[in-house]
């Protein structure tokens, strides 16, 4: 047995694991979020006014779009997508609405068509001030590239077998692997005449 060559080997097979690991979860993919936050400073609807807000995004299938909105006054809210045909093909498509509210909230998973709009009515013969928050939340995957996979595959799977044969070798090798004869030693003639002579028979 080699102890020094097992131990070699497992040093070799924890780093064939750590690439193995690192090339699994990013073939699994990282996310890459940005966020867009509309915040507009609080803004006043005249008596019986109406107000109109846009938010633009991505159109991204993962996108989120958020909007919490507080009034001093009672309001018609509708939060609205705009239909998916030309602008003239149609009404525009009710995501969410609010009829005669101080507040709201609302939240909702895409694919959305953006811009988005939000229309808000003031129902009093008041102004009524109004502070409101937009968050559009876009997630893109992000994979890594085909030169990426190949290097550090073919890194952890050399690790992996260079590891294993150092194992192997270091459990099942012999002390002398190829039978190699010791070296004959060199003896002077006395030596020799001296042994021949302890061997005769008598002595």
């Amino acid at each position: 047995m080699r102890p020094w060559l097992v131990v070699i080997g497992m040093v070799f097979l924890t780093l064939a694991l750590g690439s193995a690991a690192t090339l699994y979860f990013a073939i699994q993919g990282t996310s890459t979020v940005s966020t867009t936050v509309t915040s507009p400073p609080t803004f006043s609807v005249g008596a019986h006014g109406t107000q109109v807000l846009f938010f633009s995004g991505s159109n991204g299938s993962s996108e989120r779009f958020s909007l919490s909105w507080h009034s001093t006054g009672p309001l018609s809210v509708q939060l609205e997508e705009p239909p998916t045909c030309a602008a003239s093909c149609g009404d525009r498509l009710l995501l969410w609405s609010w009829p005669s509210n101080l507040t709201g909230a609302w939240a909702g998973n895409g694919p959305f068509t953006y811009p988005l709009v939000c229309v808000l009515q003031n129902l009093l013969s008041r102004t009524a001030n109004v502070t409101l928050t937009a968050r559009v939340v876009a997630t893109t995957p992000t994979h890594p590239s085909l030169g990426f996979v190949v290097i550090v595959g073919a890194g952890a799977g050399a690790l992996f077998i260079v590891g294993g044969l150092a194992i192997f070798l270091g459990l099942f090798l012999r002390g002398n692997p190829y039978g190699l004869q010791a070296a004959p030693v060199s003896r002077s003639a006395e030596d020799v005449e001296e042994l021949t002579r302890d061997e005769r028979p008598g002595h």
